[in-house]
């Protein structure tokens, strides 16, 4: 049946190959046969059977790119893109939502293959892809891997973020990016909180020192770096309380903490004595 199947998925072409060639009795006959059991394919609508061929031709494409030694050719990757592609649609007619997302994500690594061919985005060991995720700048590029070896974790990403602390500017910008698509979970925000308060608690006060006398090699101004991007986290989190919390066990906030005490305490200007009317349940209710 796998044999149909793989010829099923070529099926124009042989169409066009016996209407316009002349070919030998056996081969017309294995045409024949081929196309009929086509017909039985069409009939069934075998679509499962269809998204998993697609996705093992993609996967053979992928690996004849690997053994090749001239790694610029990307033919095969391109091929391998499109069965991905194919496969997406064809889980996408039939509600399946995680497999369509699955090959969505493969097809997304591989563009980044051969958008930045110089850095080896396929076939990362669990190890190697948490690395290259922790090491991206860019959200996008980060998103990717992410999806692509199931890394889409706030545990994932805080510490792609505690990586990108030092950075303010691009800490920023990263963030910008990633609330625009995911939300800031509280359990990822906390554990920031918690690596913020430890490394600051570890160096202590550094900021007096050269550069080459601070430890790890980081910048003089370490403290100012950290302290300006984890209130950029810190801006970006819109539950007061939660804001709060994180300001607390960081340390070090309690403007924030002030500011956010003196917003939760205030009373709305269109507030009202409140009245209560007794139910019928026996309850009271609220009339203003």
């Amino acid at each position: 049946m796998l044999v149909i199947f793989q010829y099923g998925a070529k099926y124009e072409q042989i169409v066009f190959f016996y209407k316009h060639e002349q070919i030998d009795l056996k081969c017309n006959n294995i045409l024949i046969i081929m196309l009929r059991s086509l017909q039985v394919y069409t009939h069934f609508d075998m679509k499962h059977e269809t998204a998993t061929l697609l996705e093992s031709r993609a996967e053979q494409s992928c690996e004849q790119w690997f053994r090749r030694y001239n790694k610029d050719q990307n033919e095969d990757l391109l091929d391998s893109m499109r069965y991905f592609i194919e496969a997406a649609e064809v889980h996408s007619s039939i509600d399946a939502g995680n497999k369509t997302r699955n090959d969505c994500a493969q097809a997304s690594l591989l563009s980044l293959q051969i958008r930045m061919p110089d850095f080896q985005w396929l076939y990362r060991s669990e190890t190697n892809a948490r690395r290259a995720l922790v090491e991206q700048s860019r959200f996008q590029e980060a998103l990717i891997v992410a999806e692509a070896y199931n890394l889409n974790q706030p545990s994932e990403w805080a510490l792609v973020l505690w990586n990108q602390m030092l950075k303010p500017e691009v800490l920023e910008e990263f963030v910008a990016e990633f609330v625009a698509v995911l939300p800031l979970q509280p359990s990822m925000l906390t554990d920031l909180a918690r690596f913020y308060r430890a490394e600051v608690a570890a160096r202590g006060d550094q900021s007096h020192f050269s550069v080459w006398l601070t430890g790890g090699g980081l910048p003089a101004e370490w403290a100012k770096y950290l302290g300006r991007s984890f209130r950029c986290l810190l801006k970006r989190t819109r539950d007061l309380r939660l804001r709060v919390q994180l300001a607390t066990v960081a340390t070090g906030f309690g403007d924030v903490t002030d500011a956010c005490a003196q917003e939760m305490d205030k009373v709305p200007d269109n507030a009202a004595p409140l009245v209560l009317r007794k139910g019928h349940g026996g309850a009271y209710l609220p009339l203003m």
